[in-house]
């Protein structure tokens, strides 16, 4: 049996009983890929190739790009970066009869000088930067930078502002991740209609991982400037096994007659946030001598999602039971044969 239990989001352990058992380490079958250059070029080696490319390589009409290389690096490897030219996206746009419903938001033009809740006009120059700098960082007057401190430069008016403190506003990236078109779900309605604003969520929050380093450099000598702290602009998705596997948390409580499997939400939104994407458990019950007792299956879908601010509970038969055996699977468009992405072990 399987049902959901709405319950706050919960992000450290939740005591469901005196037979609740779960591993603070558990073992994970996907090991992070050693690469000498560091975190960002482990992150890329973990990507798995679902047909879209992992960076943009036509980085013609950036002009961002001279003085702010690191984040520029960053950026690029991005969806963001290649929203334009994603493939699965012009697939999907062939089928879509008004077509500036998605146009506007894989080529925008800069946010800040429309109405927040008005679908973004489509950039007609240099569309192939998809998600670009200026789409989120130029002010309404066409020359002022924007972002979360403003700092002196030779370059461009620069000033703080409060969209850019993301314990407070989440208004930019909702004003595209509302819309509900082709195989793209409106999350961001997800997350208006949750706690998690209130709980101090926020879309950066999980999508844009806190970094530490220069945020501009010398546009002719190349040298690095002040390091400071902010977010990188990598983004964070579903394409890295390691980020998916802490879209849920699971619990295992034992029982006379098997045990319950509880799977938490622990993202600000449906579970999966795109029609195509699976997510399959396989769950399988075995006794103190190894023999397994049972086995099952959840998968869920666009069509029977994971609830945002709620607990999802899958009842396991099996006599006897003294291990719970969890892995998880992830399908999507590129991927039809799957990758596994989480494998957990409980014991009673």
């Amino acid at each position: 049996m399987i049902g959901l239990h709405p319950l706050p989001l919960l992000l450290g352990a939740l005591i469901l009983g005196p037979v609740l058992i779960e591993f603070p380490a558990p073992q994970d079958p996907i090991q992070e890929v050693e690469a000498e250059e560091g975190p960002h070029d482990r992150w890329l080696a973990r990507l798995v190739d679902d047909g879209r490319p992992t960076k943009l390589d036509d980085l013609s009409g950036l002009t961002c790009a001279g003085c702010h290389q690191t984040i520029t690096e960053e950026w690029r490897h991005s969806t963001h970066a290649t929203a334009w030219i994603d493939p699965h996206y012009n697939k999907a746009l062939k089928k879509i009869r008004r077509k500036r419903g998605c146009t506007g938001c894989h080529a925008p033009v800069p946010l800040l000088g429309k109405p927040p809740t008005k679908i973004p006009d489509t950039r007609t120059e240099n569309p192939h930067l998809g998600v670009t700098c200026t789409t989120c960082h130029l002010a309404a007057d066409g020359e002022t930078m924007l972002g979360p401190a403003g700092h002196a430069n030779d370059g461009h008016p620069s000033e703080a502002n409060e969209l850019f403190n993301h314990l407070e506003s989440n208004a930019l990236c909702i004003t595209c991740h509302n819309v509900n078109i082709g195989p793209v779900l409106a999350v961001a309605k997800d997350f208006k209609a949750s706690d998690q604003a209130s709980m101090g969520d926020s879309c950066v929050g999980c999508h844009m991982p806190s970094i530490n380093r220069a945020w501009a450099n010398d546009e002719i000598s190349g040298e690095l400037g002040t390091s400071r702290a902010g977010r990188s602009h990598r983004l964070e998705t579903s394409r890295d096994p390691v980020f998916l596997r802490g879209a849920m948390n699971l619990r295992a409580e034992f029982n006379e007659t098997g045990a319950v499997l509880v799977v938490t939400n622990l993202t600000g939104h449906r579970v999966p946030g795109l029609i195509g994407r699976e997510l399959t458990l396989r769950f399988s019950l075995y006794n103190a001598k190894g023999q397994r007792l049972s086995k099952s299956s959840h998968t869920f879908s666009h069509r029977s999602h994971l609830p945002v601010d709620a607990d999802f509970k899958i009842d396991l038969e099996g006599l006897g039971a003294a291990e719970l055996r969890v892995s998880g699977t992830h399908k999507a468009p590129g991927i039809p044969k799957g990758i596994v992405f989480l494998e957990r072990t409980f014991k009673r």
